[in-house]
């Protein structure tokens, strides 16, 4: 049988590989489309590998909350759909009450919208992506940490 590490970390690359992926198409067609070019490149850079770092985490950590893709699916969207809504990822935070902005600071879509925003359009320097950045790598850390340690094996 492969090492658990191996079918994990390919798991992982995948998943990394392709939200880095939707995400470049994604700001091509803003580019081509929209004429939107970032405040800094290698600031954009280092904002989505964080954000598809942060995503992989919290994905892994998702997948062990079930024994089964449908269970594991439903509750993922419903855990992603909570991140959205208090994150900012459906109603700018702006318009959201000062209570539900401090709430938001608990879901990596907040995170992951400041630093793309910074790299984009807020011209931050590379200190002030320190913040954004450097949460969204923790969250990816425990996420991959969680999903590790709770992997089983499914022997259906």
């Amino acid at each position: 049988a492969p090492e658990r590490w191996r079918i994990l970390g390919g798991k992982a690359l995948g998943c990394f590989l392709t939200i880095l992926m939707l995400a470049s198409v994604v700001l091509l067609v803003g580019r081509l489309g929209f004429g939107v070019r970032p405040a800094s490149f290698p600031l954009l850079v280092a904002s989505l590998l964080s954000i598809s770092f942060a995503f992989v985490g919290v994905m892994m950590a998702i997948s062990t909350l079930g024994k089964t893709q449908a269970a594991v699916s439903g509750l993922g969207w419903a855990i992603l759909m909570m991140m959205n809504m208090t994150g900012g990822g459906m109603v700018p935070l702006a318009f959201m009450p000062a209570w539900m902005q401090s709430a938001g600071s608990v879901s990596p879509v907040k995170w992951a919208i400041l630093s793309l925003e910074g790299s984009m359009w807020r011209g931050f320097s590379a200190e002030q992506m320190l913040l954004p950045c450097g949460i969204l790598l923790a969250v990816g850390a425990v996420g991959l940490t969680i999903g590790v340690r709770a992997f089983r094996w499914n022997e259906a």
